[in-house]
C-alpha cells in the first residue's frame, strides 16, 4: 500500500479470546486518501419519498449504526480531501422491481473512500448493488462503508460484488439496524484485490426481524482475505443465518471471524453460521474464529465448518471423462462462485463478474 501515513484497527471481535494467536483484530497501514470516487448510477423506479420522510432519512442518526469494520472506519484517513455520503430514500410502500446499480470504477493511484446510506421506509422493499471494479492495473484502494436502516416491515437486500485487480486493497464495511418485523440480506462477492478486509454487522433490534449474510471469496496467489461478520440479537424471535463459502488457492491467507451475539432480552433469538472452504494446494494458510455470546437462556445458536479439499473420487471421476486435474479443478472452482454469482438480480453485474474470471483464466 502506497502512500502510508498512518494506521488503522479494523475487524475487532465483540469479546477478545485467544490474544496469543493475534486474531482477535487486525492493524492495517492507510494512505492519504484522495476523496470520493464519482459513482456511476442505474437507479430503479421506486417513486418519490414524501418530504417528511426524506427528512427523517436525512436525520437519522447514522452514527449509531454500528459496522463489521468498526468505528475506524467512521473516518478512516487523516486527509483534507473531501469525501460524500450518498444518501438512498426508499419510500414507504415502496415496491422497487429492478435493483439499484451503484458502480465503482478505480484508476491505478487513486485511494478513495464512499459512504452509502440505505434509509428504506416501512414496508417497502429494494435491491441494491455494489459493483467495484478496476479500470486500470497497479495499486488502488477501494474503501466503502455502508449503513443501511431497515424500517418496521421493510425487506432489503444488498449485493456487494468486487472484481478489482490483483494489486489493489479493498475495504468494505457494512452496517445495518433493523426495526421489528424487517428483513435484510446481504449478498458479497469478493474475487480481486491484493489484501481484503471486509466487515458486517446486522443490529436486530425489532422484534422478528431477520437477517440473511451469503458471503464468497477466492483467494489466489499471495492475496490477504481478512473477514469480520456479527449477527447481534436484542429483538425477541430475531433470527440469523450466515452463509460463508470460499475458494484458498496457491499462497492465499484468509481470516474469517463469525459472531452472534445474543443480547439479554433476545427471547427465542435463533442464529446460524456455517463456513465451506475448499482448499486447492498446500501452501495457503486458512484460520477461522467461531463465536457465539450468550446473555440468553432461551435461545439457539448453531456454528460449523466444512474445510477440505478437493474429492479425490471427484477428480478420478473428471480424468475418466477426460477432463485432466487442473481443468476440473478450474470448473468446481467456477461452480462454488456461480453459485453465488447467479443469485445476483443484475444480468449486467453477473456479465462483469464472468468476464472478469475469463481475464484471470479461472
Amino acid at each position: 500500500m502506497t502512500k502510508q501515513n498512518q494506521t488503522i484497527t479494523v475487524n475487532r471481535l465483540p469479546a477478545k479470546t485467544w490474544n496469543w494467536l493475534k486474531m482477535n483484530e487486525t492493524v492495517i497501514g492507510m494512505p492519504r486518501i484522495d476523496g470520493s470516487i464519482a459513482i456511476k448510477q442505474s437507479v430503479a423506479e421506486a417513486g418519490q419519498a414524501e418530504a417528511e420522510q426524506l427528512r427523517m432519512a436525512q436525520q437519522t442518526d447514522w452514527d449509531k449504526i454500528t459496522t463489521g469494520m468498526g468505528e475506524a472506519m467512521d473516518q478512516p484517513s487523516e486527509t483534507d480531501a473531501a469525501w460524500d455520503t450518498e444518501l438512498l430514500t426508499i419510500p414507504e410502500n415502496a415496491d422497487c422491481g429492478e435493483p439499484y446499480v451503484y458502480r465503482f470504477a478505480y484508476r491505478s493511484g487513486q485511494h478513495a473512500y464512499n459512504r452509502l446510506h440505505i434509509y428504506a421506509g416501512a414496508h417497502s422493499r429494494a435491491k441494491i448493488i455494489l459493483l467495484c471494479e478496476s479500470e486500470e492495473t497497479g495499486g488502488m484502494m477501494s474503501a466503502i462503508q455502508t449503513k443501511v436502516y431497515a424500517g418496521e416491515g421493510a425487506k432489503v437486500e444488498l449485493y456487494v460484488v468486487q472484481t478489482m485487480n490483483a494489486e489493489a486493497v479493498c475495504l468494505h464495511d457494512v452496517g445495518v439496524s433493523c426495526e421489528k418485523d424487517a428483513a435484510v440480506k446481504e449478498v458479497q462477492l469478493e474475487l480481486g484485490g491484493a489484501e481484503v478486509y471486509t466487515g458486517t454487522l446486522f443490529e436486530l433490534s425489532g422484534e422478528e426481524s431477520t437477517a440473511e449474510l451469503v458471503s464468497g471469496y477466492l483467494g489466489t496467489g499471495r492475496q490477504k482475505i481478512d473477514m469480520n461478520y456479527v449477527a447481534r440479537h436484542r429483538g425477541k424471535k430475531t433470527k440469523s443465518n450466515m452463509q460463508i463459502s470460499g475458494i484458498l488457492k496457491n499462497e492465499a491467507k484468509k481470516l474469517l471471524r463469525g459472531t452472534i451475539d445474543f443480547v439479554h432480552g433476545c427471547v427465542g433469538a435463533k442464529g446460524d453460521e456455517k463456513e465451506d472452504v475448499l482448499l486447492v494446494g498446500d501452501n495457503m494458510v486458512n484460520q477461522t474464529i467461531p463465536l457465539i455470546l450468550c446473555a440468553e437462556e432461551d435461545v439457539e445458536g448453531n456454528h460449523g465448518a466444512s474445510i477440505g479439499k478437493l474429492d479425490e473420487n471427484m477428480l478420478f471421476y473428471a480424468a475418466t471423462r477426460g477432463i485432466p486435474p487442473e481443468e476440473a479443478q478450474r470448473l468446481l472452482t467456477l461452480a462454488k462462485i456461480e453459485a453465488i454469482n447467479s443469485q445476483i438480480p443484475s444480468e449486467e453485474v453477473r456479465g462483469a463478474v464472468d468476464t472478469y474470471l475469463k481475464e484471470q483464466c479461472i
